[in-house]
C-alpha cells in the first residue's frame, strides 16, 4: 500500500472536525509492566520564580535506567481486553448492539503521519491489519531507524537524557509534595491516557503518553484540560526574526509541539530554556492553542490535520478484508 504525501500548503484550508476526550488510563512500572491504573501519573510543581531557575539536567546521567527500545508496546491492547465494557459504552452508535471505531493506535502514530508533510525526509513503516470491523495501526523502526539509533553520539544522548531529566525536576508524586530529582531518571515508567477521538470521518480510540498534571487546574475541567506537556529548548538572544536559534523555536518546535499537543487535548506546555551545558536557566508556559500564531507562518492547524485525514481514507479504501483469525 503506497501513499504519495501532498505538500503542507495543498492541505491547508478549513480545519477538520477534531475533538477528544479520556475514557481511560493506564501506567507503566520500572520493568515495563501494564498496571490498570494511575500510579504514575505525576503533578507538575511550578517554582515561585520561572525567570530564575537553575536545574542541571547533566546529573545522574550515568545512572539513568533505559527504556527498552524493541520490546512490543501492548499496553493499549491490553487495557482494551480489561474494559471491553467502557469500549463499547463509549463507542455505541443509536440502534446498533456494537460500537463503532475506525481506527486504533498510538498518538505518536498520528503524529509521526501529521508530520511527514514537513519532513520530507524521514522514513517509516506502519502496518495496518483489520479485526471486527476495526483497524489497528501499528509503526515499526525501519532499518533506517535502527541504523540511526545505533549511531547515536554520546552527544545525543545526552540530549534525549536532558528532556528525561527535565521531567524529573518538575514532577512530583503527590499536589502537595515536591520534586525527587535525585532519584534516578527510568523510561521505562510512565502514565497514558486513552482517549476517544473524532478527525474528520473517523472514529478514533488511541492513547497518549502524559508528563503531569497541573496541581492547580479547575477539578470540573475535563481530564485532559488538566494535563500540561513537559519540553526542553535551548535559550535565544533574542525574540527577533533574525536571530537564528529564535526561529529555530518558533518554527521547528511551535510546530511539532503543536500537533503533539493538540491531538492529545492537552492546553499547555511548559518549557524548560536551557544553555549548550544543560543547564535550564529559566521557564516559559506557552499556550497551544497560541502556537500557530507564534510559529512565523510554519504552521497552518488544518494541514497536518488534513493530512493525516487523507492518510487515514486512504488506508479504508485499502485494508478491506479482515484479519485470519
Amino acid at each position: 500500500m503506497n501513499f504519495q504525501f501532498k505538500s503542507a500548503r495543498e492541505y491547508a484550508g478549513a480545519l477538520p472536525t477534531f475533538n477528544t476526550s479520556e475514557i481511560g488510563f493506564f501506567s507503566t512500572d520500572a520493568e515495563e509492566r501494564f498496571w490498570d491504573d494511575n500510579r504514575q501519573m505525576k503533578y507538575i510543581i511550578l517554582p515561585s520564580n520561572k525567570n530564575n531557575v537553575f536545574m542541571d539536567l547533566n546529573e545522574g546521567y550515568d545512572d539513568e535506567i533505559k527504556k527498552v527500545f524493541d520490546k512490543s508496546e501492548d499496553t493499549l491492547y491490553l487495557w482494551i481486553l480489561k474494559h471491553q465494557k467502557e469500549v463499547c459504552d463509549n463507542f455505541r452508535i443509536p440502534n446498533s448492539d456494537k460500537p463503532h471505531i475506525d481506527f486504533v493506535c498510538y498518538r505518536g502514530l498520528l503524529k509521526t503521519i501529521g508530520s511527514t508533510i514537513y519532513e520530507k525526509k524521514q522514513d517509516w513503516l506502519i502496518c495496518a491489519t483489520k479485526f471486527n470491523s476495526v483497524i489497528y495501526l501499528c509503526d515499526f523502526r525501519t532499518e533506517d531507524k535502527i541504523e540511526n539509533l545505533s549511531k547515536l553520539t554520546e552527544r545525543d544522548k545526552l540530549m534525549i537524557f536532558w528532556g528525561m531529566k527535565f521531567e524529573k525536576y518538575m514532577s512530583a508524586n503527590a499536589p502537595d509534595s515536591k520534586p525527587k530529582s535525585s532519584e534516578p531518571v527510568n523510561g521505562r515508567e510512565k502514565y497514558f491516557t486513552v482517549l476517544k477521538g473524532r478527525l474528520g470521518e473517523h472514529t478514533l480510540l488511541y492513547s497518549a503518553e502524559v508528563d503531569g498534571k497541573d496541581p492547580l487546574a479547575d477539578a470540573n475541567k475535563p481530564p485532559t484540560e488538566c494535563y500540561l506537556e513537559l519540553k526542553t529548548s535551548k535559550m535565544y538572544q533574542d525574540a527577533a526574526a533574525t536571530d537564528n536559534e529564535y526561529r529555530k523555536f518558533c518554527t521547528l518546535k511551535m510546530r511539532t509541539w503543536w500537533l503533539q499537543s493538540y491531538l492529545a487535548g492537552i492546553p499547555k506546555v511548559v518549557c524548560g530554556f536551557r544553555d549548550d551545558l544543560g543547564i535550564v536557566r529559566k521557564l516559559g508556559i506557552i499556550p497551544v492553542a497560541d502556537m500557530p500564531n507564534k510559529s512565523m507562518g510554519s504552521l497552518s492547524p488544518s494541514s497536518p490535520l488534513n493530512a493525516i485525514s487523507s492518510f487515514l481514507d486512504h488506508v479504508k479504501k485499502c485494508v478491506i478484508k479482515e484479519a485470519p483469525t
